[in-house]
């Protein structure tokens, strides 16, 4: 069968890593019905895997946080990443380290604008740009964590409140962003393994994009409370001032909103 350019990309990437002793395989898909979905059934498959990432040109059913549907087409660059750690290693505030990690791949392309939105959303310009999945899967040898990460490279069609890499930087194209993105993982997990989220503690907040702003923070339609967002803490908790004291929220199941929105 004779190679398409993608897979050849995908074969080039997987080198580049290889030589920069960052091992992880890299395979390329057409179409998938989701990148997390099939790297949890590998790694439950076969414990003793190692790092693995597949890139996707299309997902069927691919999803987002909190069940949200995920589609992922020509116009966005999407990654999901196989991890080991530890087994019973505590990654709870991983997605937010993913987003700084995206935010710094992004800057080494000239890509300045970006700011994080609690807990795994990167914007540009206000607007949401790329979006970061976690999902764990437990066995024997090893806690898993499939990484998935979408990125507008354009604007998807109807949606005018999304952002769009190619609106700041018009050569994006899906390997060029994975080129920055996969390695900065693949350095900065080990660490994460370590140390967990405090190196990136400052850094997120640096970028927070909300910080200051009059917030609340809604579970499923239910308002939970609502305050001025203040940063993250080291656990990845967000800070709330509510007038009475600062509650730490765990992102669990809550999302967040402009007090105005």
């Amino acid at each position: 069968m004779r190679a398409t350019p993608d897979a050849d990309a995908a074969a080039r990437l997987q080198q580049q890593l290889g030589a920069r002793e960052l091992p992880c395989a890299v395979q390329w898909y057409a179409e998938i019905d989701s990148t997390n979905a099939e790297l949890l059934r590998r790694v439950r498959a076969a414990p003793g895997a190692a790092p693995q990432c597949l890139v996707a040109g299309a997902q069927s059913a691919g999803r987002g946080r909190q069940g949200r549907s995920w589609i992922d087409t020509e116009d966005s660059a999407l990654l999901s990443l196989a991890w080991p750690f530890a087994p019973g290693g505590a990654v709870g505030a991983l997605s937010l380290a993913v987003g700084v990690w995206l935010a710094q791949a992004l800057q080494t392309l000239g890509v300045d604008a970006v700011r994080l939105k609690w807990p795994n959303d990167v914007l540009l310009r206000g607007a949401k740009l790329a979006g970061v999945l976690v999902e764990l899967a437990d066995t024997t040898a090893a806690r898993w964590a499939v990484i998935g990460i979408g990125i507008n490279l354009r604007r998807p069609p109807g949606v005018d409140s999304a952002a769009a890499l190619a609106d700041v930087w018009p050569q994006a194209t899906r390997w060029r962003v994975l080129e920055a993105l996969l390695p900065t993982l693949l350095q900065a997990l080990p660490v994460y393994a370590q140390a967990g989220f405090a190196p990136w503690q400052p850094t997120w907040n640096a970028l927070h994009a909300w910080g200051g702003a009059e917030v609340r923070v809604l579970e499923g339609a239910r308002l939970r409370s609502t305050g001025m967002a203040r940063g993250v803490d080291a656990d990845g908790c967000l800070l709330l001032d509510t007038g009475h004291g600062v509650e730490r929220v765990h992102s669990g199941d809550v999302s967040l909103r402009r007090a105005h929105d």
